[in-house]
């Protein structure tokens, strides 16, 4: 292989790279207004954190996500703004942790050097992410209004998806 098909070959892959960690393209706009399945997770600090307690209070972002996924953690920083913006309007983020038991000391050292200020979660069984996220695309987040009811899906990032996202968390705060 010569050097510039080799070159527009990496090129090829790493777009693919910053698109999704799981193997599979984003997903499109997905609303449609079905009720979020409840979960109960674990959090990092050990409390038990339940889908339905934010149900009529809260809008609410599950961001699948995992320490060894280069597209989560470039958009990690991106959440936390907007949590930290909007966290006073009644905005959540539940960040679920796609990671195994073996990689918790990781999640930890991320959460620290990330700021990630709001709950995170350990389904380290993957049953949650199975139910809302059964192709495993990393990142993907779940956007779900105060009734409950999901208003956006998105697999993947590219730089420019945090922009959409705020409009969309806007969206929902407004409802």
């Amino acid at each position: 292989m010569n050097a510039q098909k080799a070159h527009v070959l990496g090129a090829a892959l790493a777009g693919l790279l910053l698109s999704s960690c799981g193997g599979e393209m984003p997903s499109a706009k997905a609303g449609g207004g079905a009720t979020a399945p409840d979960f109960t997770l674990p959090s990092l600090d050990g409390k038990q954190v339940r889908l339905s307690d934010y149900k009529g209070n809260s809008v609410v972002l599950i961001d699948f996500w995992s320490t060894t996924c280069d597209p989560c953690m470039i958009e990690m920083p991106h959440l936390v703004d907007l949590y930290k913006k909007h966290k006073d309007r009644g905005f959540v983020v539940l960040a679920v942790s796609a990671d195994g038991p073996e990689s918790r000391a990781q999640v930890s050292s991320v959460v620290r050097s990330k700021d990630m200020v709001f709950p995170v979660l350990l389904d380290e069984e993957t049953v949650v992410t199975a139910r809302y996220n059964p192709k495993r695309e990393l990142p993907f987040t779940v956007l779900i209004s105060k009734d409950g009811s999901i208003m956006h899906k998105r697999g993947g990032y590219t730089a420019g998806d945090e922009k959409t996202l705020a409009v969309e968390v806007e969206k929902a705060l407004a409802e």
